[in-house]
């Protein structure tokens, strides 16, 4: 696919085929139609890639709008909001509304000035920049019936046949799988983990192995309310939290607060190396694919692994680290993976893991490989 708008639309033009086909013999007159996620025009190129998933929108396109459209054009109507910045009118406020928690959130993050962030008449083009370079999308592609459907006069029963169609676009990895953003905020508690802890979904990109489903790890906020999701299967990071308008009016301690707690566990967790520190950051470069497939990522995990061992006073047997590569689709230069019952190729890795760092001067780190790995009969390798 050439850029990500093409694999978010091959990710749901099919689904959205099916569901009008599901529609066909239904009475949609008054129902609200789907709201598909949003990419804007800078996130192809931005080093921090987010997204942002609220519980549903607040009046959409008509379902029989939706219905006469072509597919592709209907799902671009979400990325032409953003690209024109359109959220900039819709916050009734900036203290409790979906819209304050995103811009606040961006603004602490990049360092920027919040007023002029969302000054509708700015023409500062990096700041710009930012409100285009998420994904914006909802955890409820349909509105609940009370919400907009049921006072546009809608038929009950032809609603709920309409949600249920509609749940195949529930689902976080159709996110995951096209656009593959680093953090994903969810702001509703409501959301079932279904919504982004299903595997089934997931693209065989990730190569999941089907004996493996869990590979989740959850943590609480204990003071702030609020969990966190690390899905190793794609390297995403999940930040499941209240709506806005219970940060903002309920909780005691408003936006900012969660805010200025979530920047801090993007930090603590290592999401990114490097975080921003001043506009400069705002030129967003291209993110780099599988950088743990490039060389110099590897001789670091190995020197990492090395230095634990040293510190401890141990020994490792080498060809394990095969299997370690194997488990985080580390693979070779040729696109294959680390045999873990031939261990040459992994024994080769590590011996130029040593040279590497003998050649840079970095003694420490080559000493502590050379007197880390062992061959399975205990003895040094090499």
């Amino acid at each position: 696919m050439k850029n990500i708008i093409d694999r978010r639309n091959a990710e749901f033009i099919p689904l959205i085929e099916e569901f009008k086909k599901e529609l066909a013999h239904l009475n949609i007159k008054g129902i609200t139609g789907p709201h598909f996620p949003g990419v804007g025009e800078c996130y192809e190129n931005a080093k921090y890639r987010f997204a942002f998933c609220g519980m549903e929108t607040y009046g959409w396109n008509e379902m029989q709008d939706f219905m006469s459209r072509n597919a592709n054009d209907y799902l671009n109507n979400s990325d032409d909001c953003l690209n024109q910045f359109l959220p900039l009118g819709w916050a009734s406020n900036w203290h409790a509304t979906f819209w304050a928690f995103v811009f606040r959130f961006l603004a602490r993050f990049y360092h920027v000035d919040f007023c002029k962030l969302v000054d509708k008449n700015a023409s500062d083009k990096e700041v710009q920049s930012i409100l285009k370079s998420f994904v914006w999308a909802q955890a409820n592609s349909i509105e609940r019936y009370e919400v907009t459907s049921q006072w546009a006069g809608a038929e009950q029963q032809a609603w709920n046949a309409v949600k249920t169609a509609s749940r195949k676009f529930d689902d976080l990895n159709h996110i995951i799988n096209s656009c593959a953003p680093k953090v994903v905020f969810i702001v509703y508690s409501g959301a079932n983990e279904d919504y982004f802890m299903n595997d089934d979904t997931l693209s065989s990109m990730y190569n999941v192995d089907a004996k493996h489903r869990k590979n989740c790890l959850r943590l609480s906020h204990a003071k702030i309310k609020y969990d966190y999701y690390y899905l190793r299967n794609s390297s995403t990071h999940v930040f499941k939290l209240p709506h806005p308008t219970w940060m903002g009016l309920y909780s005691g301690i408003g936006i900012d607060a969660y805010v200025d707690s979530l920047i801090k566990d993007i930090e603590t967790y290592h999401i990114w190396d490097l975080l921003p520190v001043d506009q400069d950051i705002f030129t967003f470069p291209k993110a780099e694919e599988n950088h743990l497939c490039l060389i110099d990522e590897k001789y670091h995990i190995i020197a990492s692994i090395a230095h634990s061992l040293t510190q401890n006073n141990i020994v490792m047997y080498g060809g394990d680290i095969a299997g370690l590569f194997k488990m985080n689709n580390i693979l070779t230069q040729y696109g294959a993976e680390y045999s873990e019952d031939n261990s040459r190729g992994i024994f080769k890795v590590i011996s130029s893991a040593w040279k590497y760092y003998y050649d840079k001067g970095d003694f420490q780190a080559a000493y502590e490989i050379a007197r880390s790995f062992v061959n399975k009969h205990g003895e040094y390798a090499y």
